[in-house]
């Protein structure tokens, strides 16, 4: 991986850390303990990072390679947030490690 992708990603798992969450009283996403907190709080935030990460990943994808292959490389970034924002993939998931 290249600096420039890994500064990106960085950047982009930071925006997404710092969004606020308006069903937690605007806490920001990367404070909520989803390893504590109920099953809902914990599917609601995984669908935010997965919705965040694929929105960006097909906006610069189609420019790059317009082939199948994005559904998992999707679900690897996807992977590769939560790791980042969270230190690990809850468990139940399966990701693309």
């Amino acid at each position: 991986m290249k600096h420039c992708e890994t500064k990106y990603i960085k950047n982009q798992t930071r925006r997404i850390s710092d969004e606020r969450l308006n069903f937690k009283g605007g806490i920001a996403l990367g404070d909520v303990d989803i390893f504590i907190d109920g099953g809902k709080t914990r599917n609601k935030v995984r669908r935010i990072v997965e919705k965040r990460v694929s929105q960006d990943y097909w906006r610069q994808a189609l420019k790059k390679n317009p082939d199948n292959s994005g559904r998992y490389r999707t679900r690897h970034h996807v992977s590769n947030h939560m790791k980042n924002i969270y230190g690990e993939v809850p468990s139940g998931y399966s990701y693309a490690c």
